[in-house]
């Protein structure tokens, strides 16, 4: 396993959407994350399983599936290793109407849905989730 600051904080991306994955890892790289890209469920399931790799925060965003199936694979990705259980998890919604606009929403113990307004909002809940 490799050996990293106590500062830096990785991130999990599960991303299948290619227009917004480069995109998406550019912001959290320039808001100071280390990420680690996967491109759908069985990619990041794999990962967690085989690599030993130590994750801060899994993001999801929320790609022709409910937000119960969203939310649900980032368990199944954190149940894969002991050190997973206790990260937080953040869906990002992919359609929602405007009285949902710009809410986050605590779903579970550490499992949160964010309906963006912004990218400053998903910025200030991943810092504060898991700050730097």
């Amino acid at each position: 396993m490799e050996l990293r600051s106590a500062t830096v904080k990785v991130i999990l991306l599960v991303e299948p959407d290619d227009a917004v994955r480069p995109a998406l890892r550019d912001n959290l790289h320039q808001w100071g994350y280390l990420v680690t890209v996967t491109l759908d469920g069985a990619d990041a399931l794999q990962r967690t399983r085989y690599s030993g790799e130590s994750f801060d925060l899994i993001l999801i965003n929320q790609f022709k599936q409910s937000i119960d199936e969203t939310v649900d694979l980032g368990r199944q990705i954190r149940q894969h290793a002991d050190h997973f259980r206790r990260i937080p998890i953040v869906v990002m919604a992919e359609k929602y109407g405007p009285e949902l606009e710009g809410k986050d929403i605590q779903v579970g113990e550490s499992e949160y849905v964010t309906y963006l307004e912004d990218g400053q909002q998903l910025k200030h809940l991943l810092h504060t989730l898991c700050p730097l």
